[in-house]
This record gives structure tokens, sequence and C-alpha cells, in this order.
């Protein structure tokens, strides 16, 4: 009976055996997949217009340098570099000076009571060739005078004591700029000599909100809101200007070297007027009391 019941046993495991071997080689039968679940997280607001008071702030790029707009001007005698946005001058603690007045050709007139004491102020912008603005203060070489700093300035009277030594701003022989009377931007030794004298006096400032200067709310920020660049100069005593007009010629140069038109203001020295003194009042005679 036992060898009898095992081996319906064994018939049965067999059986049992072939009968998952058939289920496991067949194709399963396909399951639907289900549909995501859609997520809504607030309301769509489609981005503003660019240009539009509400859209967003957009990063500042390099601009790209047009060689050809860039050789077409050249070709036509056109500056090609950075456009000056502003120069003048700005008060000692930063806040921008409205001209006095302009010159009959147009050139505006800045007036300070002192000759030193504030801030001489320049900016600048990319011009026709859209290359980056330039923003070295000091390129000399004595043999070679087209070596020129990115701003290029000059007087045309002479700052302090007017030494001839090239960038004697440091201590211990400060000495002035010397003039170059008429404005000259020529290749030559001394207008070389004289621009980086006087250029390396400032200093550079590539963002607005860490500039030299301030704006109507006491905020650090660009005189000219399209300006990319920005140089300053304290104007020392050492350096200071004469009583009377001087006149102050700027350009600027792009990162290829290519200089921009010329811009010019007239820095007006003279002392305000001193108060007349009023004489004073003759007394107002008293009548004298009598005791009764």
């Amino acid at each position: 009976m036992r060898r009898a019941a095992a081996g319906v046993g064994a018939v049965l495991l067999g059986a049992i055996a072939c009968s998952s071997t058939r289920e496991s080689t067949s194709e399963p039968a396909p399951v639907e997949a289900a549909a995501p679940a859609q997520r809504v997280v607030g309301v769509y607001t489609p981005t503003p217009a660019a240009g539009s008071p509400d859209a967003p702030p957009t990063l500042s790029v390099r601009p790209v340098g047009n060689e050809e707009a860039a050789s077409a001007a050249k070709r036509s005698g056109k500056d090609v570099g950075p456009v000056v946005t502003f120069a003048g001058i700005a008060r000692a603690d930063g806040r921008g000076v409205e001209p006095a007045g302009k010159t009959a050709d147009g050139t505006p007139i800045y007036h300070h009571p002192v000759g030193a004491g504030f801030l001489m102020v320049v900016e600048g912008k990319p011009g026709i060739s859209n290359s980056e603005n330039g923003r070295s203060i000091y390129r000399y070489d004595a043999n070679d005078p087209t070596q020129r700093p990115d701003l290029e300035i000059e007087v045309t009277r002479p700052l302090g004591d007017g030494s001839l030594a090239v960038c004697d701003a440091r201590r211990p022989a400060i000495g002035g700029v010397p003039g170059i009377d008429p404005p000259s931007f020529a290749d030559t030794p001394k207008v070389s000599a004289a621009i980086n004298d006087l250029s390396c006096r400032f200093e550079t400032f590539i963002e607005s909100n860490a500039s030299c200067t301030l704006n109507q709310y006491g905020d650090f920020e660009f005189l000219n809101k399209a300006s990319k660049v920005q140089f300053c100069m304290v104007v020392a005593r050492s350096w200071q200007f004469q009583p009377g007009d001087t006149l102050v010629s700027v350009r600027l140069r792009d990162t290829d070297g290519n200089p921009g038109p010329v811009s010019r203001f007239v820095l007006r020295y003279s002392p305000n007027p001193t108060p007349e003194k009023k004489a004073p009042a003759a007394p107002t005679p008293t009548v004298s009391r009598r005791r009764l």
C-alpha cells in the first residue's frame, strides 16, 4: 500500500510541475497603463514682453563686436569706439552737479567755487563697433606714443604745478599735470605723456551699484543709466584747477583699441561772490525818564 501511495503522489507532483511550466512560458496579458494625474500649482501667468514695465530684469552680457559696421564707419571717417555718456563733475559726496550753462558751441560749463575737493567723472558705453569698453587708465611707453590708456583725457591749462613727470600722483614727489592747448589726441610723445599723467589718477568702476556717484536716493549709481563703465578722479590740491575756465577733452577706447568721438566740458573755477557787508543800523535814541 505504501508503495502504491508513493507512486500516485509522484504522478500528481509531475502533473503540477508540467502545468506550472506551461503557464510560465505563455506571454502575459497586456496591462493598460494608468493616465498620470495632472498637477496644477498656482495660476499660469504669461511672462511680460521684454521692455514692458513689468518685465523681469535681464542679465547683462558682454557686447558682441560688429566688424562690418566698424569697417564701414572707419571708411567714412567716423570714430567707431565707445561713446562718452557723461563727462563732468560731481560733488565730493558723489552727488551729480548740473551744468551752470553752455558755451556758444554748446559745450557744458560746470562751475565750482574752489579748484579742488570734488570729483571729475567720465562714463561711456559701446559705440559703432559694439566692442566692450576698455578699462585701463595707464599705458605709457616713452618710446612709443601710440601706447595709450583706454581713458584718454586732457586739459588745456596745467593742473597744480604742471609737472612734466608722468603719473607723479604718489608720495614723496607729487606733482600736477601739464596742459595741451589747443586740444589734440595726436600720436606724439608730449600728448601721450600728458594723457597718461592725468588718466592714471582715475579709478575704474564697472558696476553701477558699486560706482563712485550717488543717485537722488543716496544709492550708488552711474550718473547716466545707459553707461557701462565709469572713471572717477578726486581733484586734489596737488593737481587743482586754476582760476578761470579750463577746457577738458576726453575720448574712450574699446577692447580692440578703437577710439570713440571726443566729448568736452568746461570747468569754471571762480569763487562765490562775497556778500556785501551791511552798515550797522544807527541806534535809536531813547527818551530818558524822570522820576516824579
